[in-house]
C-alpha cells in the first residue's frame, strides 16, 4: 500500500532537481531549448532558472503537477462522493427496487475498486513525461549518451 501511496503523493506534489552544464550559459540555453523542442510532452508544468555555481552554469527545473490532472482529480472526488451517496439512497431507500438497487452499488464498488489502478496510471505517465524531459536536459548540458546502450547478449543465449 505504501507504493500507491508514494504513487498518489507523487501525483501532486512539485518536484525540483539540478543539472550542472559542462558548456558556457548562452550555448547551455540554446541546447536547452533545442533538446526541449524535441520532447512529445507538454512542457508547460516546468520552470527552468539559471544560476551561476563555481563559474558554471546550472539549470534548477521545477516540475509543478498539471493543473488539468488536479482538476480531474478534484471532479473524480466529486464524483465518488456522488457514487457513495447514490449507493447510500439505494441500500436505504424503498423507492429504489430491481436493478436500481443492486446496480448503483456494484458500479460504486467497482469505481472504489478501480480508483487505485487510475491513480496509478496518471502517477507513472507523470513519471514517464518528466523522465523523458530529463533525459533531454542530461543529453544537452551534461552531453550524455541520447540514445540507451545497447542490449547486451550473453554467451548462453540463442
Amino acid at each position: 500500500m505504501s507504493g500507491m501511496r508514494s504513487a498518489a503523493k507523487g501525483l501532486v506534489e512539485t518536484r525540483s532537481e539540478s543539472f550542472e552544464s559542462r558548456h558556457a550559459e548562452a550555448q547551455s540555453r540554446q541546447r536547452l531549448q533545442q533538446a526541449l523542442a524535441e520532447v512529445p510532452v507538454r512542457k508547460t508544468w516546468l520552470e527552468t532558472r539559471w544560476e551561476s555555481r563555481e563559474g558554471k552554469a546550472v539549470l534548477a527545473a521545477q516540475f509543478r503537477p498539471s493543473p488539468r490532472t488536479q482538476r480531474f482529480l478534484n471532479a473524480l472526488s466529486i464524483g465518488m462522493v456522488a457514487l457513495v451517496a447514490a449507493s447510500a439512497w439505494a441500500l436505504a431507500s424503498e423507492e429504489a427496487r430491481g436493478s436500481t438497487a443492486f446496480l448503483v452499488p456494484m458500479i460504486t464498488v467497482l469505481a472504489v475498486l478501480g480508483l487505485p489502478f487510475l491513480v496509478l496510471g496518471l502517477a507513472s505517465q507523470r513519471e514517464a513525461d518528466e523522465s523523458r524531459i530529463r533525459k533531454a536536459i542530461r543529453v544537452a548540458l551534461m552531453d550524455e549518451e541520447e540514445a540507451f546502450p545497447p542490449m547486451q547478449r550473453w554467451a548462453d543465449e540463442d
